[in-house]
């Protein structure tokens, strides 16, 4: 931009204060928003997770509500899972 395009910007902003100030303000939201989202998808999608083996870790989905709770639905997988790693520390 040339300085004569920066000072004829300036003199119309300042022959409408209302508009510069709209225009600003619609900038700082949209600023704001877009560094909001950036940072919860680096929180949630981008870093790595905080534990020791991210890459171990298992979502277990169960139904509760057609068992009673003291069934423990994933104590059968719970108990594979310990096996294996039994034989894998035996060899």
């Amino acid at each position: 931009m040339s300085l004569r395009e920066v000072s004829r910007t300036l003199r119309r902003l300042r022959q409408s204060p209302l508009a510069a100030m709209t225009a600003m303000v619609t900038i700082a939201l949209g600023v704001g928003a877009s560094v909001a989202v950036f940072s919860v998808a680096n929180a949630v999608l981008l870093r790595p997770l905080p534990y020791r083996d991210p890459h171990r870790l298992v979502y277990v989905l169960a139904d509760l509500r057609a068992r009673s709770v003291k069934a423990y639905p994933c104590s059968r997988w719970m108990r594979s899972l310990r096996e294996r790693k039994a034989r894998r520390v035996s060899r």
